[in-house]
């Protein structure tokens, strides 16, 4: 290889400017010699082509020239920092454009040397065909000029990339020594940067600026697109196919030129975010807008990258086309047709720019949030620990949040529209899910409490405690229902999200739960319609009780003995039922000495009954003299007792046995002597409205 390259430098000495023009004015008069008189010979192909790599070589020799004074002047730039946001965000802005005119450049270097290497290769064999030609005297004297054209051409070709790889290390010395004098002002900056009003003010009337003239590019691009539409309709009767197709290409041209303009305006308001979450950061310390900068940043960062592919690829298509065109010109017969094809090329080519700058404003706008991006991360890289503090609340405070509105998935409802039916998707979220038990749970605890004060004043008011209890259990279970429909309709959860578990109790009311359903509605009927109350004695087939409640299943019996017997509803509403009053006539005998006065044992009686509070105070006992046994004479009293629940009729009687006992000894009278029969019969009497205990 060192043989190679010493070989070449030898051949391929280094020409001056003076040389290189000489040479190239010397071929320009050979051809302007033969060219007319003499066909395409390759000694002409040759000169030709030896005389368009001369005229490159100059032209780079004069671009090293300015290339290297740029390059000598780079140390020269100042270093001061940047005064205010702006500026220091163009400077990054510049720093970006560098890296990758700098990552560019290396490529474009790298293709250069291989090129170089390729090129060298040939002028080593193209030296090596000359020396051989020049060794045989047999050999023809035209080969040789051909073979020495050859190796200048070579040897001119490998010059010419040789500037070019000079040319392109000179660019690339200049590029880094301004990307490093940039690090360095952008490092100099001692704090970070706040934007001031006047910079904020004059980032807003850039966006606004940006917009506007937007705003009037779209309207004269639609205005041109219906030009070139009303041409097409004018024209597509009598237009030639060639013409037809051109002006179609420039009717799809101005449709894509339309389309661009509102992706730049998409890519403006993208823009907008980003200064206003930036200025958030920057301006207010918000660590809010720098977790929703995160969060939205690489979603809109991967949306812009996949239209900028679908943009090169849109390009390398008409590209092509537009380079296809260009063949089909020599093989057009008529003018017309030319034409037509040159503006078919023309809309292509437009086309093809059109698409061009639009990629160049993605790449700008993905320049810009990677910018914000680095910036952010290096300002929060830096922080104190209290903002690092804010920024790890605020960022588990929008996860949470995130989470909470989580969509769970997603139920059609069905509204009425102005008399039309139509579906309307609702989601269920967590938030939902967790709002609704939430609010149940709340209604039912108002509820619970509702109902137990109601309960208490209606015990207050006279109510006895069983039939309060009742309608406290009614009302709660009523209510219940009401704030279970209630909370789903607060918390937005549709009826039809429970149309499946709808669908599955029916099926399960309709294999499992007859009788449950059954107790249920008899319940309801025996509430509704009530033959009987809390307190009526009634008799259940063999079973005879008190009703102390009546639930919404099942109602409850105590018998004589104070056992309690769960009776099913639907027996109460499908069997016969003997009911009796709770308020109920008993009878008192008692046998007294013969000489006592009837009238006061009479009245005695009569006023130690009325004393006990059990005593039915509406209807007044009386006292019967029944019959004279022996040395005696025998009593009766019949009064009313209100048999309410937990009233023991035994213990009653007992307790006024012993009071008129009492009232007989301070009356003095006597019992007869050698009987004590006291007896207590209960009779069957009609129902009466009201109790009164005292």
């Amino acid at each position: 290889m060192l043989i190679r390259l010493m070989l070449i430098a030898f051949l391929a000495p280094s020409a001056t400017p003076g040389d290189i023009e000489t040479r190239a004015q010397a071929l320009r008069a050979d051809l302007a010699v033969n060219e007319p008189l003499q066909p395409q010979t390759p000694r002409i192909t040759l000169e030709r082509q030896l005389l368009i790599s001369l005229e490159r070589r100059r032209d780079l020799e004069r671009v090293q020239s300015d290339a290297k004074t740029n390059a000598d002047n780079a140390s020269d730039t100042p270093e001061a920092p940047p005064k205010g946001l702006l500026e220091a965000d163009d400077l990054r802005r510049k720093a970006q454009e560098l890296d990758l005119s700098i990552d560019a450049g290396t490529r474009r270097l790298d293709i250069v040397y291989a090129d170089r290497a390729a090129a060298a290769a040939r002028l080593v064999q193209a030296v090596a065909n000359v020396r051989q030609l020049e060794d045989n005297t047999a050999a023809d004297d035209a080969r040789l000029v051909l073979a020495r054209l050859e190796a200048e051409l070579a040897e001119s070709n490998t010059a010419e990339l040789d500037s070019i790889a000079e040319l392109v290390e000179l660019e690339l010395r200049f590029q880094r020594a301004e990307r490093g004098s940039i690090a360095k002002r952008l490092a100099s900056a001692a704090t970070a940067l706040k934007p001031t009003p006047e910079e904020v003010a004059e980032i807003e009337r850039r966006l606004s600026a940006r917009s506007l003239d937007l705003q009037q590019r779209l309207a004269a691009a639609a205005k041109a697109r219906d030009a070139v539409f009303d041409e097409l309709r004018s024209k597509s009767a009598t237009a030639s196919p060639a013409r037809q197709k051109a002006l179609q290409e420039r009717l799809t041209t101005r449709d894509t030129d339309i389309e661009l303009i509102r992706e730049r305006m998409s890519n403006l308001t993208i823009e907008q975010t980003a200064w206003h979450l930036a200025i958030r950061y920057w301006r207010d310390n918000d660590t809010g807008a720098l977790v929703e900068a995160r969060e939205r940043g690489p979603a809109t960062r991967d949306s812009i990258a996949r239209r900028l592919e679908f943009m090169k690829a849109s390009f390398d298509q008409f590209a092509a086309q537009s380079g296809a065109l260009d063949a089909q010109f020599a093989q057009v017969p008529a003018a017309a047709d030319a034409e037509d094809l040159h503006m078919l090329r023309d809309t292509m080519d437009e086309r093809t720019r059109l698409i061009e700058s639009g990629m160049l404003d993605e790449r700008r706008v993905l320049a810009l949030i990677d910018r914000l991006r680095a910036d952010f991360d290096a300002r929060i890289g830096a922080a104190a620990w209290k903002d690092r503090f804010s920024y790890t609340w605020e960022s588990a405070r929008r996860l949470a949040s995130q989470i909470w509105n989580l969509e769970l998935f997603v139920v059609d409802q069905t509204v009425d529209v102005d008399g039309r039916q139509t579906k309307v998707p609702r989601s269920v979220t967590v938030a939902k899910v967790v709002k609704a038990p939430l609010l149940l749970l709340v209604g039912l605890l108002i509820a619970f409490h509702l109902t137990r004060w109601i309960e208490r004043y209606a015990q207050h008011r006279g109510v006895d405690a069983a039939s309060a209890r009742l309608t406290r259990r009614w009302t709660f279970g009523l209510l219940a229902c009401a704030c279970a429909l209630s909370s789903l309709a607060i918390a937005g959860i549709p009826f039809a999200a429970f149309a499946f578990v709808g669908g599955a109790v029916a099926i399960g009311v309709g294999f499992g739960m007859q009788t449950l359903f059954k107790n249920l509605i008899s319940g309801v009927l025996l509430l509704l319609e009530r033959p009987f109350r809390l307190g009526d004695e009634i008799q259940v087939g063999d079973l005879r009780g008190t009703v102390v409640d009546i639930d919404l299943r099942t109602s409850v019996l105590r018998d004589a003995d104070g056992s309690e017997t769960l009776i099913p509803n639907s027996a109460l509403v499908e069997q016969n039922v003997t009911a009796r009053s709770r308020a109920v006539r008993q009878t008192l005998s008692v046998t007294v000495d013969a000489q006592s006065d009837p009238r006061k044992v009479s009245d005695t009686m009569r006023e130690a009954v009325e004393r006990h509070g059990l005593v039915d105070p509406s209807r007044e006992p009386v006292v019967f003299l029944d019959e004279f046994p022996g040395a005696g004479l025998r009593f009766s009293m019949n009064y009313w007792v209100d048999t309410t629940p937990g009233t023991d009729r035994q213990r009653l009687a007992s307790d006024l046995r012993l009071m008129i006992l009492g009232a007989f000894n301070a009356a003095g009278i006597r019992l007869a002597q050698g009987q004590l029969d006291l007896r207590v019969h209960a009779d069957d009497a009609s129902k009466i409205a009201d109790a009164v205990v005292s």
